[in-house]
């Protein structure tokens, strides 16, 4: 193939002060990877240092939300302990804890343990920015929701003082959380982590966004493979079903048809990404067909892991096909491999998707359907920069879950604080995934630095008809992107 070019700008400068540096060409000669980086434009907008001589903000340690419910099936739950930013030097922390309807250990237990004066102490390490304590449930704990642990933050070691978000209810029942709002943790600059937000359970999961590589659909009556969207991966069917029979030489020409309409109505097949919309018929893997000649073998790019420069995750060949069980069988091996690895994956109807690492084999990703409303992540989108739609590769993507309904509003029509119960009966929701998208931010460019759009919110039907409004209120935390924040109310429980 011919020689290609990856063109790469980014921006630097102080806080509110950026200049462009602008285009700097890197000639990529015939490799295996050159077929992902030929069709993945990737756009990193870099926040810049403070100047040397201002004074940093102050470093606040404080929980992640207010409120949280422990279910009747979950034994614990941890909580944690953020700073705006990494110290260098261990500091304490000391938790009041306050019972109401539940007794230490007759009713749970904390790790660390609790102090007989009622203090829970943790401590967060030197060079780290957060730290953690677990209530452990113990047998028969009742969960009426009439039992209630508050924990606050007493006290910290200088130079961190406490943040206004010190005092943390956990109820022993699941609540539907009348308000909330935190900062999503991300992963910081390189953007580690996918994160899934609870609305109703005011909580976030960030898991680490390398952590599988495929996902398996748990509908009954469907068999549907989703490839990683948030660490640019892409799939190729080859015309082969022996998995041993595909080489390295079956990469070639990877990169010639990537180019792809993906606005015109008569295509059914969308390239080598998932259609970024979510319809689950439109995925670069084929439906698993019942006849198992049918399902051919894939070559995958495992697209880029986590850091600067992120690197490249490899090539590999898959062959999925059903199982007697009712689940999945998956083959896989390293692109070269004369033998492969077999995985076993039974559907859950708990989940939208099982995962697989093609490292660790089944791993736990996304919580149960029910448990989460919408993620915040890197995500494998589409563009048009003239040639053609393309994959691509965006940052601060949020994305709802199957279940959940959105719709943006504009505050020349109806403000955030003003919109009430009254209101809703007019919205005309979408369950598109990416109905919220990126449009919650401006992106920024060679003069401009990237921001949340404050014209602007959204409101959010969850899995139970619980309706929430939540505009977001921060890009960047402590000038560093990757930890955005935002704010929500319950404005209409679910019946």
């Amino acid at each position: 193939m011919a020689d290609l070019i990856l063109q790469d700008w980014h921006l630097t400068g102080s806080r509110n002060n950026y200049s462009e540096k602008y285009k700097s060409t890197t000639m990529i000669k015939g490799n295996l990877w050159r077929g992902l980086l030929s069709s993945l434009v990737i756009l990193v907008l870099i926040n810049g240092c403070r100047k040397k001589d201002a004074p940093l903000p102050d470093n606040t340690v404080q929980f992640e939300s207010t409120q949280q419910g422990i279910a009747e099936a979950v034994t614990s739950v941890t909580f944690k302990l953020k700073l705006d930013r990494a110290t260098t030097a261990d500091i304490p922390v000391s938790i009041n804890v306050t019972n109401s309807g539940v007794a230490y250990t007759t009713n749970y237990t904390t790790v660390p343990a609790k102090t007989a004066s009622d203090v829970i102490p943790v401590t967060i390490l030197s060079g780290s920015s957060e730290a953690s304590f677990t209530v452990n449930k113990t047998a028969g704990a009742l969960n009426d929701g009439t039992g209630k642990i508050v924990f606050k933050i007493a006290s910290s070691g200088s130079p961190v003082i406490i943040g206004t978000t010190n005092e943390l209810t956990l109820s022993f029942s699941e609540i539907v959380a009348k308000a909330g709002g935190y900062i999503i943790d991300g992963g910081g600059t390189n953007y580690g982590n996918k994160v899934f937000i609870d609305l109703a359970g005011n909580k976030q999961t960030p898991v680490l966004r390398t952590k599988w590589d495929l996902g398996f659909f748990t509908d009954p009556s469907d068999f549907r493979v989703i490839l990683n969207s948030s660490s640019a991966m892409m799939a190729k069917q080859i015309n082969k079903n022996d998995l041993n029979a595909v080489t390295a030489a079956d990469t070639a020409g990877f990169s010639t048809d990537v180019i792809f309409d993906q606005l015109d109505p008569k295509v059914t097949a969308f390239g080598y990404i998932d259609y970024p919309t979510g319809d689950i018929t439109k995925t670069a893997i084929a439906q698993i067909s019942s006849t198992a000649p049918d399902n051919k073998v894939y070559i995958i790019n495992r697209g880029t892991g986590v850091g600067t420069p992120a690197p490249a995750r490899g090539w590999k060949k898959i062959r999925v096909i059903r199982n007697t069980s009712g689940g999945y069988t998956l083959q896989h091996a390293d692109i070269g491999a004369t033998s492969f690895t077999e995985v076993q994956i039974a559907k859950d109807e708990k989940y939208f998707f099982k995962y697989v690492s093609f490292e660790t084999g089944a791993v736990d990703v996304e919580p149960e359907k029910k448990k989460w409303d919408l993620a915040w992540s890197y995500f494998s989108n589409m563009t048009d920069f003239g040639g053609g739609f393309v994959p691509y590769l965006f940052q601060d993507i949020i994305i709802q879950n199957r279940n959940v309904q959105t719709v943006q509003i504009l505050t020349s029509a109806k403000t955030y604080e003003t919109f009430a119960e009254a209101d809703i009966a007019a919205l005309t929701f979408s369950a598109i995934q990416t109905n919220i998208g990126a449009n919650w931010r401006s992106g920024g460019g060679p003069t401009t630095s990237p921001s949340i759009r404050t014209d602007r919110f959204y409101v959010i039907k969850d899995s139970d008809n619980n309706v929430y409004k939540l505009r977001f209120t921060a890009l960047l935390d402590a000038g560093v992107r990757g930890r955005p924040a935002f704010e929500y109310a319950l404005v209409k429980r679910g019946s």
